[in-house]
């Protein structure tokens, strides 16, 4: 489970963008010049967010070979299933 204490933090880290991402990993692991195509957005994007979901542990990416190609970066889901639940607290507020 993903916890944030700052809702703020939940909805830049989990933005559109980024969940249309997890989307795509999660069905198979895509490498970025696949993200870059699949979801139209540029590359130095798509690399900073899977940094960030990496960062917080929803992604993981791993530098493989591309023969006649150079080197590519595989990006890969850890979670199996993305569903997105959100409970607000006020500030004392415990979940009993």
């Amino acid at each position: 489970m993903l916890a944030f204490e700052d809702p703020q933090r939940m909805f830049t880290v989990l933005s559109e963008a980024r969940r249309r991402l997890m989307l795509e990993v999660m069905h198979e692991p895509k490498t970025i010049n696949e993200l870059t195509r699949c979801l139209h957005r540029n590359r130095s994007a798509i690399t900073k967010d899977i940094g960030l979901l990496e960062k917080v542990g929803l992604v993981v990416s791993q530098r493989l070979a591309n023969p006649g190609h150079g080197i590519q970066k595989v990006v890969r889901s850890i979670v199996d299933l993305y569903e997105q639940e959100v409970k607000v607290f006020r500030v004392g507020d415990r979940e009993r």
